[in-house]
């Protein structure tokens, strides 16, 4: 993949002189003087969300569930995912619900308005989730908030988001992702309730371990050999997460 790594070195006078040092290695660029850099004082502009919190119990007592269960996946997903990925989405997912929870427990949510709490939720999540999942989870929540203020309908704008998401991301169903679990389930939601909703999910999360090629993610690095029989990490929290809400 595409990158570039830095690395440090605590330089003593020995150290100096070896780097300071001709060589033949073409490849060497040599030492490039320290100068001074100019500083430019920068302001935030990332929008802040203006909002009161509110109560509500029932949207409560479902973040709480969401946060729990994702809070509790977190060692089986890290597990999962040090089979086809990095060994972190459990981590990745879990820093995503503690802090969603903080502020639940803060009373510091708009839990009676739901449009504005998924753009909370978008803004929280991406000061605590690293890669691109917290930035993909991140556009998926704004997206669903702004069409949700608008049209009152949760499934269609979680569709909505999902679509966001999809687009800036890459990723479809059959890509051996969270989305081969979300995309089944948000249909089935609309059409048959949260129920079935819970059913596609679990039946998305078990398809993809039989994907023997993923498209996106760190799977699409890995062989048949290492993907046959592991549920992707992400699709397989989305079927929890499901299925703790039909409880």
């Amino acid at each position: 993949m595409k990158g570039f790594s830095l690395s440090l070195l605590r330089l003593d006078d020995e150290l100096r002189a070896a780097l300071a040092s001709e060589t033949a290695t073409e490849a060497w660029p040599s030492l490039i003087a320290k100068r001074g850099c100019p500083v430019v004082a920068c302001e935030n502009k990332a929008a802040k969300i203006d909002y009161t919190p509110s109560q509500n119990d029932a949207v409560a007592t479902a973040v709480r569930t969401v946060c729990g269960t994702l809070i509790d996946l977190e060692s089986e997903l890290n597990r999962l995912d040090a089979i086809v990925g990095d060994g972190d989405t459990g981590s990745t997912f879990a820093a995503g619900a503690r802090k969603v929870l903080a502020e639940l427990d803060a009373n510091n949510l708009p839990l009676n308005e739901p449009a504005t709490l998924l753009n909370v939720v978008a803004e929280k999540l991406t000061t605590v989730m690293g890669g691109s999942s917290g930035v993909l989870l991140s556009i998926f929540f704004t997206a669903a908030g702004r069409h949700l203020a608008t049209s009152n309908d949760l499934v269609a704008a979680l569709q909505d988001g999902l679509a966001r998401m999809m687009q800036y991301g890459g990723a479809k169903p059959g890509d051996r992702t969270m989305i081969d679990a979300l995309f089944p389930a948000f249909n089935a939601w609309a059409e048959q309730g949260l129920e079935g909703a819970a059913t596609a999910a679990r039946e998305g999360a078990e398809a993809t371990a039989t994907m023997l090629k993923a498209n996106a993610g760190r799977s699409s690095y890995l062989n048949s050999d290492s993907l046959n029989g592991t549920k992707d990490p992400g699709a397989f929290a989305v079927e929890c997460v499901f299925a703790s809400l039909t409880k």
